[in-house]
């Protein structure tokens, strides 16, 4: 028989729902991926306690398992990074009107200063490409006035400095050495819209920025072309080769000339005739090439370098062209933030390379 307490229990259990939601149920703990229940002191998404410094290196947002994000991420969320990342930000068009305003204002100070034709281009953009207020130029100087052909686009600083170069270094080094003025500067290329020689993905060039001009030459009145791939001579990379060359050539004649002079027999078989040649007072001749008389081929160091089988050095320029060509190239160097030309590298061999790159400690020049 059942107690009367038993039955009591009973029947507030069945009477009163509030009593029995006092009972308490059982709670099932979310788990981590290795099974573990997640705690305060472990999961990753619990805000930190009172009191508690974060680090700074800290992630802004949780983590889990190596995805970056908050979490948990909602699909909408989801669906919003997947559109940004499959869609990059538009390519920049137009520079920013106090950039133009700017770019106008120094061209009107620079050209009100000088003596240049130019024509004054729109402004334009391809991303960090461009330039917010470009001109075209088409001679510089005055009596005579210098051609540029064909016209290059380029920022008002970089006619500053070609007018600087012109005026003050190249015309006076070309009256002395060429015994001409210069009439005209031959444009290799100016604006163009990629990376810096050498670099595939950083650092725009110059050419990118309209601040560069490459110079294949310069024509005087006397209609005489200075020519740089012509008129700058041998560069140090090309002595350096040939003198190396010269050097091999040199060490295969020496060994082809030490078997030239072992003796033609075994000494143990000329030994005794030697000796008795020579207690004869007879004279002795050990080798091949002794006793051929003076016209006889004799292996030395000594031996001009075109009878080696290396490479002869080849024809200079006038030494007037190259003065002016190298003189001008360090002319440059003064001005310009980056000069480069033929001892630079091969791909420079064949022109100047100048522009107005700003430089914090000091200029380059190759």
């Amino acid at each position: 028989m059942k107690s009367p307490a038993f039955a009591v229990v009973i029947a507030i259990a069945c009477a009163s729902p509030a009593a029995a939601e006092d009972v308490p149920l059982p709670i099932k703990k979310p788990k981590d991926r290795h099974g573990q229940p997640i705690t305060k002191s472990n999961d990753p998404a619990a805000p930190p306690a009172a009191g508690t410094a974060v680090p700074a290196s800290s992630p802004a947002s949780p983590s889990i398992d190596g995805a970056k994000g908050v979490w948990p991420k909602t699909l909408d969320e989801a669906k919003d990074e997947a559109a940004a990342k499959a869609e990059p930000p538009p390519i920049p068009t137009e520079w920013p009107a106090e950039e133009v305003a700017d770019a106008l204002a120094m061209c009107k100070t620079i050209l009100a200063k000088i003596d240049a034709v130019t024509i004054a281009e729109p402004q334009f953009r391809q991303g960090d490409c461009g330039a917010a207020a470009p001109v075209r130029l088409l001679t510089i100087g005055k009596e005579p006035e210098v051609a540029l052909s064909p016209p290059p686009v380029l920022t008002c600083g970089m006619v500053g400095a070609l007018h600087t170069w012109l005026t003050k270094d190249l015309q006076p080094l070309a009256r002395k050495t060429l015994a001409a003025d210069i009439i005209k500067i031959e444009n290799m290329s100016d604006y163009s819209c990629r990376n810096a020689y050498g670099r595939t993905k950083t650092k725009l060039s110059e050419h990118g920025r309209a601040n560069a001009l490459d110079i294949r030459g310069f024509v005087t009145s006397k209609g005489e072309q200075a020519i740089v791939l012509k008129g700058w001579g041998e560069t140090k990379r090309d002595i350096a080769a040939r003198e190396d060359a010269l050097r091999k050539a040199a060490e295969k004649a020496a060994e082809e000339a030490a078997k030239i002079a072992k003796p033609a027999v075994a000494p143990s078989t000329t030994a005794p005739v030697n000796a008795a040649a020579e207690a004869s007072g007879v004279a002795v001749r050990s080798t091949i090439t002794e006793g051929l008389g003076a016209d006889a081929p004799k292996p030395s160091f000594g031996v001009s370098p075109q009878h080696l089988g290396g490479p002869d050095a080849p024809p200079q320029p006038p030494p007037r062209m190259m003065g002016f060509l190298k003189g001008a190239h360090a002319a440059a160097c003064q001005i310009f933030g980056t000069t480069l030309g033929p001892e630079a590298n091969n791909a420079h061999r064949n022109h100047f390379h100048v522009d107005m790159a700003p430089r914090k400690a000091k200029k380059i020049c190759d």
